[in-house]
């Protein structure tokens, strides 16, 4: 499990300090939460927020009357450890995760390309099927201009593509058959909030190009690279106080790129 690999590296790269890191603000968003730990460090990731719905209609503990968990001041050990594997605590898990590797996202330790667009990373010219998993516009409105190329976009739901975008949609139950036809992947964090991105991976041809997307994908990349993932696109926040007062009122990840988070590419060398 790539989320459980990722733990790992980060607790034998921070060792016990884990212990002594704490968060010290932390946000649910409607499309997006963040965190800010006492290090001074920032994550954001998107929030599934249907998971997260339809998880309180069966295990989720919010509407228990159970003593709920708090949060802030809690260490990152305790967050990456004992917190449980539902919706909610997995995308705490996950921005805590991104905090933390923002520290260790640098050039001695990755190739990285900072504020690029990851697009011009795929090479086209040996592309003749493109799969995308979730509906990305920016995406979606560049790769429809490219010729001779059979564009999938796998959603779950089909009002996601609208007008003739629509001709595009795959729908989600054919994952499994379409993936392994097509020769670049791409693939957005949401996949990894809602807990698919293993599973997608798998499908996924040993020679494809393959980019993951988004600010949810913003940790150490070492799991994806050993899954054949070519190129990681993600965000350092820079700005971690505004990012968490953005998404309290309900900003989405586009209008953080202006002044809280700055994009990065991460390439795999091999």
């Amino acid at each position: 499990m790539i989320i459980t690999e990722t733990i790992s590296i980060i607790e034998g790269l921070y060792g016990e300090s884990l212990k002594r890191i704490t968060i010290e603000r932390i946000v649910m968003g409607i499309f997006f939460s963040g965190v800010k730990l006492s290090n001074g460090c920032g994550g954001v990731s998107y929030t599934p927020v249907s998971e997260i719905h339809d998880d309180l209609c069966h295990a989720s503990p919010i509407f228990t009357k159970d003593r709920p968990v708090m949060l802030k001041g809690m260490s990152a050990y305790e967050v990456l450890n004992n917190l449980s594997d539902t919706p909610m605590h997995k995308t705490i898990k996950i921005v805590v995760l991104n905090a933390l590797s923002s520290f260790f996202l640098t050039s001695e330790r990755y190739f990285i390309i900072e504020d690029s667009d990851v697009m011009d990373s795929i090479n086209l010219d040996v592309t003749k099927r493109i799969g995308m998993v979730g509906a990305f516009p920016p995406f979606l409105e560049r790769l429809k201009k490219v010729g001779n190329i059979q564009l999938n976009v796998i959603e779950r739901r089909r009002e996601s593509l609208i007008g003739d975008n629509a001709k595009y949609f795959i729908p989600a139950e054919d994952t499994q058959s379409v993936i392994p036809l097509c020769d670049t992947v791409i693939i957005t964090g949401a996949s990894i909030a809602n807990g698919t991105i293993d599973e997608l991976l798998s499908y996924v041809r040993s020679d494809a190009q393959v980019i993951v997307t988004g600010p949810t994908a913003s940790f150490l990349p070492d799991a994806f690279f050993k899954r054949n993932v070519n190129v990681v696109s993600g965000v350092l926040v820079t700005r971690p106080e505004e990012a968490l007062d953005m998404l309290s009122e309900g900003v989405g990840a586009y209008h953080l790129f202006k002044k809280c988070v700055k994009k990065i590419n991460i390439f795999d060398r091999v």
